[in-house]
Order: C-alpha cells, then structure tokens, then sequence
C-alpha cells in the first residue's frame, strides 16, 4: 500500500517538474534520454525512502487500532480508489492553489503600485537601472 503511494506520488511529480528538467537542458537527441535516465534514477532513489519517511509521521499520529483501520478502509473498493486517485487530486489542487496564488499576488501589487505611487516610481527606477545597456 505505501509503495503504491509513494510510486504514485513520484509520477505526479514527475509530470509536474519533467518539463522544467527537459527545458534546462540544450537542445540535441540525447536530452530525452537523459531526462528518462535521470527520472528512472531518482524513481529509485526517493520511492523507498518516502515509505521510511512516511512511517514515523503515520505512528506520530495514529494509533495502532488506526492504522489497522486504516489497512481494513484501503482494502475496500473506495480505499482502493482513494490510494489511486488522492495523489491526482493533490497535484491538481497544487496547482490550482499555485494558479490562484500567482493571480492573487499580482492583483495585490497592481492595486499596491496603483494606491501608492511613490513605490511604483521606485520600482520603475529600480528596473531601469537594473536593465543592462
């Protein structure tokens, strides 16, 4: 059950930072190799290592009857779908959070640079000064 999880959890972040990886990297016929290489690699790496992670959080915060409750709900079919799907729904909710938080963050200094114009000048100077010429 937690292998599972961690495999899930590790392809979610997989497609999450592969194309940052791939765009790091020049351009040429071996980047995509390379990039499967280096992904198979931390695949073994991590996986084993989130299951010892996550155990002590687990016995830090539940109880032995718990768990075994836990075990019995996951071996359900909706603990089943649960252990398939929760990984899908906390990617999506990351970047949905991340989404709104970008769209937020700019709202807020647009209004900011607007009620105060003496930091929009700032910071209109600042990047000015900033630019190479």
């Amino acid at each position: 059950m937690g292998k599972k999880i961690a495999s899930q959890f590790m392809g979610m972040m997989e497609n999450t930072i592969k194309p940052s990886v791939t765009n790091s990297l020049p351009a040429g016929e071996y980047r995509s190799k390379l990039v499967d290489l280096f992904f198979e690699r931390l695949h073994s790496k991590v996986e084993a290592q989130l299951v010892d992670l996550a155990l002590p959080l687990y016995d830090k915060y539940y109880s032995a009857d718990e768990i075994k409750s836990l075990i019995q709900f996951y071996e359900t079919p909706l603990g089943e779908k649960t252990i398939s799907v929760m990984p899908i729904v906390m990617a999506e909710m990351q970047a949905s959070g991340q989404k709104l938080g970008e769209t937020a963050g700019r709202q807020s200094m647009i209004e900011i640079l607007a009620e105060h114009p003496d930091l929009a000048e700032a910071l209109a100077s600042a990047q000015k000064a900033a630019r190479p010429q």
